[in-house]
């Protein structure tokens, strides 16, 4: 194999190794979500989880575009960990490690409304 080859084949290797990688976190925070989050923003990410009706206010919609507007992963890690005050939005900084804060927040990319 030439340099050129073996010089592309490192490259795609290294995109398959890092497309699992976020693949994998990407299934950790479903599984968090699942566990933890599910209940109040439902399994869609729509607000509209089974002790949603309850609540006031609502749970956050994550699949509003205006939710997404300008947010950034900072501020989603932040409020996973702190929880959100003035609502039921609980801290998990006690409840989860910080590997399965940013695993739950890669996972809500995932409700993100594409060209946000």
């Amino acid at each position: 194999m030439t340099g050129r080859g073996a010089a592309l084949l490192a490259i795609v290797a290294a995109g398959v190794v890092a497309a699992r990688a976020d693949s994998s976190e990407s299934d950790a925070g479903r599984v968090v979500y699942e566990q933890r989050c599910a209940a109040c923003h439902g399994a869609s990410g729509a607000g509209d989880g089974p002790a949603a009706a309850a609540m006031e206010p609502h749970p956050r919609n994550l699949r509003d575009a205006d939710f997404w507007r300008g947010r950034t992963v900072s501020q989603l890690r932040q409020v996973v960990r702190d929880g959100k005050p003035g609502t039921l939005m609980a801290p998990f900084g006690g409840a989860l490690s910080d590997a399965e804060i940013d695993a739950v927040v890669a996972f809500l990319q995932s409700f993100r409304p594409s060209g946000q």
